[in-house]
Order: structure tokens, then C-alpha cells, then sequence
């Protein structure tokens, strides 16, 4: 039996529920997205480090304190992303 995939909310959009208006996180947490997925490339899906990403940001996006949201965001998607099983070891 193989193990199922792990579902992660996606990054809602910029203004959405939960999402603060400050452009400049938002567009930090973005840029953050693009650096994952351009580190990641070849080991994780788009949709997988989006999801992850989301995922990092929805625990975080009740802090009073906004000014390391999207460094945190990154750290935690870096951690969630290396804990993932690797695509290739479960065939």
C-alpha cells in the first residue's frame, strides 16, 4: 500500500480571507513561492510547493508581528518540503 500524497491548503489570494492587504507581504510570500519552486524543481510539483507554501502562511497569518511572516513562511515550507517522501521512492 502506497502512502497517499499529503493535502496542503493552497496561498489564498492576495486580499482574501485571512490574507493581510500589506502588498509587500503578499508579494514577499510570493517571491517566496518562486524561489521553491525553482529549488525544488524536478523534486517537487508546482502545485506541491504552492501547497506547502499556503500551508506555512495559514499558520502564520495570525501573527501580530508582520515583519518576518514571509522568512518564517519560507523556513516552514523548507522543512515541510525536505519531511516530504521523495516522488521517486514511492513507485
Amino acid at each position: 500500500m502506497q502512502p497517499q500524497p499529503r493535502q496542503h491548503p493552497q496561498l489564498p489570494a492576495p486580499g482574501g480571507r485571512g490574507v493581510p492587504e500589506d502588498s509587500r507581504e503578499t508579494a514577499a510570500v510570493r517571491e517566496v513561492t518562486e524561489r521553491l519552486k525553482s529549488a525544488y524543481t524536478g523534486r517537487r510539483t508546482a502545485q506541491e510547493v504552492e501547497a506547502v507554501v499556503g500551508e506555512a502562511y495559514n499558520h502564520l497569518r495570525d501573527r501580530p508581528v508582520r515583519d518576518f511572516v514571509p522568512v518564517l513562511v519560507e523556513r516552514r515550507a523548507r522543512r515541510i518540503l525536505a519531511d516530504l517522501p521523495d516522488p521517486s521512492e514511492m513507485d
